[in-house]
């Protein structure tokens, strides 16, 4: 039995010393053993308080009683590596672990040759590993039997019990991670690597990273406080590789496994069944492939499900529709096919968020679709080939913020809204909804900050009631078949907006002046159209308008030189237009405010040559040369409370395109549709 002291007085005895920032304690010797410390000297106080992070104890122990030893023989020491106050992250020292304190059972008698063989024969027995992996030179599983029977100076014995009881769960569970340390090419593609494989308890292997904002972030193994079993797995961002092994599905005790935003390819290993008490299932952006393992409903305890980004296929088992504590499930952009008659079929009361969105789902959606998921707030199936009607009840669920239909082949919609104030996005764009008019009860839905209904066919005319709808930022009516009309005056009163697009919406007559009025626009799109006249000066006091869209008009304007005050533009489009006059030098390339990187410009010949290299592209006179239709389109990205962080102008997942055009304006993009 190893003897442990905390502190400067060592007992005699086979003892350990650990460095730490306890207080000096002291044991007396008896009978050639340490006693057990007097109960007024065996606490010993740390520095800081015990804090949370992202929801779990951290091992920073702080202002509080730490028992050193535990009858006759002694416990783990834990210590902070730093005077800190663990609460105030602020704080640029680290919070962690001493990773000082190295000690274990005196080394086995056994060579290391019999250890290995030992070891082996017990993984093969409890079913963790086969014969063939644990004797293949270079496999994960040989080298984790290589660390645990040579390397690992813990040198945990092989347990006389099964994989059942506390020791031999703890031993397979530190084979288990050291097999998916190898599996994802540990250490040598992994940013951290978290402590993997250090002579301590698997609960010391992780780090607490700490970022500039004073954020934290613990990436490793979490162990629950009280039964010291492994909870939680965090190694999203870590740069893994390889593929998830076997192994780690007898890590039964984990309720958290995150590894988003990686590079682990093959598929989700049968033996993750095993881990029945998971809440949260996360491995989005990877290279997983192959279908939803059939079992991943016998999981009934999971919360949140993220496979997105993945190239998984198939339909949807019939299981996934069975979990009702389901909370989350993104499966968005993979390669999915089938109908969603599984989804309309299931019993997932907790449902809140349903992420199914660049898939190849077919079919209809049926009249029971979603319609008992009362708590379903979010719900994404756009990018696919779902045709038929919209259900109406989808304007009608009690908790629906976001619905986002679009790039799909819809046919119908519901020809009358009812009052709904809960609904926030509605995105219909890219469905085949022609030869009928847009609602003029659209403005039932009261609560809409964001409205695309383009690149559809509607006719008739554009509903004036959509003046009335004030919390409106994003207005995308472009490519539609309204009636011939000026641009509506009504538009005057959205004062919220933030980005407008009429492109190819028949509009006639002067750019009306009171678009200036709307400061707050990022966006303006007004292409092909049959606009004259001239561009009012009032567009100069857009100071936040980045994207400026008039090209494919019949306007005939001296560019206003209230245009040298639009400080944020970063790209305008004039060409196709009866007679657009200006310098564009002075008001742009030659204009220190725009130093160093003026915005992109396409225009006439006339007017680029002026400032020669001033224009990314030139057109002569009111030719076409610019000939692709650019479409300003959002895929939206609503996750994150829905606010756009970057233009996206058809970009590979949101327009389909033949060809792109590369103007890169900071984060915007702009892809070329061709006629």
């Amino acid at each position: 039995m190893l003897w442990y002291v905390l502190g400067e007085d060592v007992c005699t005895g086979e003892v350990t010393t650990c460095e730490s920032v306890y207080n000096t304690k002291t044991c007396t010797e008896v009978d050639g053993n340490p006693e057990q410390c007097a109960a007024e000297t065996k606490t010993c106080e740390s520095v800081c308080e015990r804090d949370n992070i992202d929801g779990y104890d951290s091992p920073c122990w702080c202002n509080q009683d730490f028992q050193g030893c535990d009858g006759n023989s002694c416990d783990y020491a834990i210590s902070c590596s730093g005077t800190i106050n663990c609460a105030d992250f602020d704080n640029p020292v680290h919070c962690s672990v001493t990773r000082g304190c190295k000690w274990g059972p005196p080394a086995p008698t056994i060579p290391p040759a019999e250890r290995s063989a030992v070891i082996q024969q017990y993984l093969v027995d409890q079913g963790v590993s086969t014969l063939v992996d644990l004797e293949t030179t270079g496999s994960p599983q040989n080298r984790a039997l290589t660390f645990l029977a040579a390397n690992d100076t813990l040198r945990l014995e092989p347990p006389q019990g099964g994989i059942d009881t506390i020791e031999g769960y703890e031993f397979v569970t530190r084979y288990a991670f050291s097999v998916l340390f190898f599996s994802t090419l540990g250490p040598t593609a992994w940013l951290f690597d978290c402590n993997f494989l250090e002579p301590t308890s698997i609960c010391f292997w992780y780090d607490i990273l700490q970022y500039q904002d004073g954020s934290t972030e613990l990436r490793g193994v979490f162990c629950d406080q009280t039964s010291g079993q492994p909870r939680a797995l965090f190694l999203n961002r870590n740069e893994l590789q390889g593929s998830l092994p076997a192994e780690l599905g007898f890590v039964t005790t984990l309720t958290d496994v995150d590894f988003d935003h990686n590079d682990i390819g093959d598929s989700i290993p049968d033996t993750f069944q095993q881990m029945t008490n998971l809440t949260n299932l996360f491995v989005a952006d990877n290279r997983l492939q192959g279908p939803i393992p059939a079992w991943i409903g016998n999981i009934t305890n999971l919360k949140n499900i993220n496979l997105s980004f993945n190239h998984m296929t198939g339909g949807l088992p019939l299981s996934l529709g069975t979990l009702e504590n389901l909370e989350g499930l993104a499966l968005d952009y993979n390669l999915f096919t089938s109908d969603l008659d599984v989804i309309e079929s299931s019993d997932m009361p907790s449902l809140e968020q349903l992420y199914l969105e660049n898939n190849q789902f077919t079919g209809a959606l049926g009249d029971q679709f979603l319609k008992e998921m009362t708590n379903l707030k979010y719900l994404d199936i756009s990018d696919n080939y779902i045709d038929g009607s919209i259900p109406p009840h989808l304007f009608t669920m009690p908790a629906v913020k976001v619905l986002d239909l679009h790039d799909n082949e819809f046919t119908a919609m519901p020809t009358f809204f009812n009052e709904n104030n809960i609904m926030q996005l509605l995105a219909l764009q890219k469905n085949q909804l022609k030869g009928f008019p847009v609602p003029t009860s659209i403005n039932e839905l009261k609560g809409l900050k964001h409205l695309d209904l383009s690149q559809n066919e509607f006719t008739g005319e554009i509903p004036a009631t959509i003046g009335s709808m004030s919390n409106l930022t994003y207005l995308f009516l472009a490519q539609n078949d309204f009636e011939v009309n000026s641009i509506p005056s009504w538009i005057e009163g959205l004062t919220k907006l933030q980005e407008l697009s009429l492109k190819s919406t028949q509009r006639t007559g002067p750019i009306p002046s009171f678009l200036g009025d709307l400061t707050s626009l990022i966006l303006l799109d007004l292409d092909n159209n049959n606009l004259v006249g001239t561009i009012p000066a009032s567009l100069g006091d857009l100071w936040v308008l980045r994207i400026l869209l008039l090209n494919r008009n019949n306007l005939t304007s001296v560019i206003p030189d209230t245009f040298a005050n639009l400080m944020s533009l970063k790209l305008m489009f004039l060409d196709a237009n009866d007679s657009i006059e200006g310098n564009l030098g002075d008001l742009f390339c030659d204009n220190p405010n725009f130093a160093p990187r003026p915005p992109v410009l396409i225009a006439s010949c006339d007017i680029c040559n002026i400032t020669p290299g001033c224009c990314a592209l030139c057109c002569e006179g009111t030719t076409e040369c610019n000939t692709g239709i650019y479409v300003p389109d959002l895929d939206p990205i609503w996750q994150n409370s829905y606010q756009r962080t970057e233009f996206t102008f058809g970009r590979d997942d949101y327009v389909d395109k033949n060809r792109t055009l590369d103007l890169d304006v900071d984060n915007s993009t702009m892809s070329e549709e061709l006629p």
